[in-house]
């Protein structure tokens, strides 16, 4: 029907039905290249109704238009050409109808409009004459009710199964923290029985008891010591370093300890061993990079080290 044929039937749509908020609209392109209105309108006839649609969607009530010619010209892109809005008028307004509230209304716009409202595609307003319209309202209300029995009892199973898992998990924790105790006890009664039968069986047979078993105490070697007291000076040492192991099988103890007293009164705490087997190889000297060292000739040479300077003593002659 067209928008000459003014038919007053209630509008499609609430009054109140309001989207301008929304930026998108959904519009059906297989419905749309199947209707006739695309084969009988023209490009510049096609782009006026797209127009009068995107613009019905900002209107409240949403989908619909106002009946006035100078304002529809306007929305269409036709301001101040009434003669070529008056020319794609027909088919620009193609299904619009106007119903009793004095608005035309597009029966494709108003299904887009209710399907955002998240409502049925169907007149709010009931006829009193159609004996199926209670039938439908009453259908509407039940699935409303069903729907809000479904969102309740999926809250409520949500918030049970919450509840059952801290439930269960305060059980285990609780069980868990008497099951430890439990065990150790098992295991000290189970020595305590193996020790009570060994030497009721050494006691028949005349043995003695065998002591009970120690931890083994892990065996002291010279590099151990020797870096223990490497450390203790401030020299970074461990016994399974290859320069330590070299050290040890060249040099005795003092020997070592007097190149690391040297090494740190020159470079301080904190230095690698390394710098001391160097020293040891060219002793009175520190290491240098890029060149070959002399073998060791003997303990290092105190004499070579800078004097300190040491601080006069201030006071007044009286």
């Amino acid at each position: 029907m067209n928008a000459n044929d003014c038919s007053h039937s209630p509008p499609p749509i609430p009054v109140d039905a309001d989207l301008r908020s929304y930026q998108w609209m959904k519009l059906d392109l297989s419905r749309l290249h199947s209707s006739d209105f695309i084969h009988l309108a023209s490009n510049e006839e096609f782009g006026a109704a797209v127009k009068l649609w995107t613009e019905a969607m900002r209107q409240v009530p949403a989908g619909s238009l106002p009946n006035d010619d100078r304002i529809l010209a306007c929305l269409a892109g036709y301001r101040g050409s009434p003669r070529r809005w008056m020319k794609v008028r027909p088919m620009a307004l193609h299904g619009f109808s106007l119903c009793s509230d004095g608005r035309l209304y597009h029966p494709v716009l108003a299904e887009m409009v209710l399907d955002a409202l998240g409502n049925k595609p169907q007149q709010p307003a009931l006829n009193s004459a159609d004996p199926r319209a209670k039938d439908r309202e009453r259908l509407r209300r039940w699935r409303a009710a069903q729907k809000t029995q479904k969102e309740n009892a999926h809250s409520t199973q949500a918030h049970e199964t919450a509840e059952t898992f801290q439930d269960r998990f305060n059980e285990t924790f609780h069980e868990t923290d008497e099951t430890f105790p439990n065990k150790e006890r098992e295991r000290e009664r189970d020595k305590e029985e193996t020790l009570i039968s060994v030497s009721e069986t050494a006691g028949e047979t005349g043995q003695e008891t065998p002591p009970p078993e120690t931890p083994t105490q892990p065996i002291a070697t010279r590099e151990g010591a020797l870096c223990k007291q490497l450390r203790a000076l401030g020299v970074r040492a461990a016994p399974h370093m290859v320069v330590v192991q070299e050290m040890c099988a060249r040099h005795s103890d003092e020997h070592i300890l007097a190149a690391a007293e040297i090494a740190l009164e020159q470079k301080g705490s904190g230095i690698h061993v390394g710098y001391i087997a160097a020293m040891l190889k060219d002793p009175g000297q520190p290491p240098r990079e890029g060149g070959k060292n002399k073998p060791a000739a003997g303990p290092p040479n105190r004499s070579l080290l800078p004097p300190l300077a040491v601080a006069k003593p201030h006071f007044i002659a009286l």
